[in-house]
């Protein structure tokens, strides 16, 4: 049974799991790095294989008033609603290659 402290329907948010989960991708990158990741790196690490498919996502967040974009600047989002983060164990880990061109 999901943890409905995670559930982002259950908890009101709206948002799909793929959302949420990108959603949460974005959070700890930008944590971790301070930057906002790329459409590959958000592709890379939701094993997806579109970056349109990450357009559509972010997009949506955007609607659902998750993130902004900062205008006129590039990879440049902005986070204005948080998603709980998994406190035993997260639903996902850098992949090696990322975390290795981060110097982690």
């Amino acid at each position: 049974m999901a943890d409905l402290a995670l559930d982002p329907l259950s908890a009101g948010m709206g948002l799909t799991p793929n959302q949420a989960d990108c959603m949460r991708v974005i959070q700890e990158l930008m944590d971790l790095s301070g930057v906002c990741p790329s459409y590959q790196e958000l592709a890379d690490e939701l094993d997806l294989r579109s970056k349109g498919a990450i357009h559509r996502l972010i997009t949506k967040l955007i609607e659902r008033g998750h993130l902004r974009r900062q205008p006129h600047h590039s990879r440049a989002l902005e986070i204005l609603r948080r998603v709980p983060m998994p406190t035993i164990e997260p639903t996902f880990v850098l992949s090696a290659d990322l975390a290795e061109r981060r110097g982690q």
